[in-house]
């Protein structure tokens, strides 16, 4: 049964990206206070009028602008994100020429039948807007307000902004460690070249070839294999079978 609701918002986590060539994150670290996340869309639209009608329309998926409101943010998550600093005496140091850190936003939101858990991959935060305010008859709780610069990021073969994940018979173990690191979508994965070097190999013949380049060869294909075989492969083990495949089969040598 599908969802009629999705409410709420809870377990925020972030992951700073530490390569996003490959791409890597760290350990995802949990931020207690969330209160509310309101992403807002960004692309720009191209329609084309043709026979008196809209004849084209499209538009370009060019990530997110959000606010991500917090109770209070950790001093220790806003200096990773600002590059700023604790110094020894526990004083948060705004250091006017950090280096803004990039990151993966991670939450749950509810649902009447299923939790979703989703994931922004590529996110840059803007210095946190906070009112201050002088106390009255009761206590008012001021909040941190993030703006949130969200784009695609390169995932194997795909422009990649966001997944999102809900608990089925089959994703139990990979829905259960959510946020114990950033959960990269299977499908995006790009093996082509690694199957098209396994083909090729595949094509050759063995007594064409001298023993010591052959035997290296075959130890490629081997390890290739593994790999393209492995559902979890991610892209930077994909890529480097299909290199040593690649130049195990370039050093082949002709018998003599």
């Amino acid at each position: 049964m599908s969802n009629k609701i999705t409410y709420g918002l809870e377990q925020v986590h972030i992951a700073l990206l530490t390569d996003p060539d490959t791409p890597t994150w760290d350990t995802p670290v949990l931020i207690p206070g969330a209160v509310k996340f309101s992403p807002k869309p960004e692309g720009q639209e191209t329609k084309h009028y043709a026979d008196d009608s809209l004849y084209y329309f499209d538009t370009a998926n060019d990530g997110y602008t959000a606010e991500l409101e917090m109770t209070l943010v950790p001093d220790a998550v806003l200096a990773d994100l600002f590059g700023w600093r604790v110094d020894a005496n526990g004083a948060l140091v705004e250091v006017s020429d950090g280096t803004p850190a990039e990151f993966a936003l991670l939450f749950q939101v509810l649902g009447d039948v299923k939790n979703r858990r989703l994931v922004y991959y590529r996110c840059r935060a803007a210095r946190a807007a906070q009112e201050r305010a002088t106390q009255t008859e009761k206590v008012e709780p001021k909040t941190d307000s993030l703006t949130l610069t969200i784009i695609p990021i390169t995932i194997g073969a795909e422009s990649v902004v966001k997944t999102v994940l809900e608990l089925s018979d089959s994703n139990a173990s990979v829905y259960n460690a959510f946020f114990d690191a950033v959960v990269l979508p299977d499908s995006a994965m790009d093996k082509d070249a690694l199957e098209a070097a396994l083909d090729l190999a595949g094509s050759l013949v063995e007594i064409t070839y001298s023993v010591g380049t052959w035997t290296v060869l075959a130890a490629a294909v081997v390890a290739g294999d593994l790999v393209f075989d492995d559902v979890d492969a991610v892209q930077p083990a994909i890529d480097a079978a299909e290199a040593v495949l690649e130049a195990a089969i370039l050093a082949l040598e002709l018998a003599a």
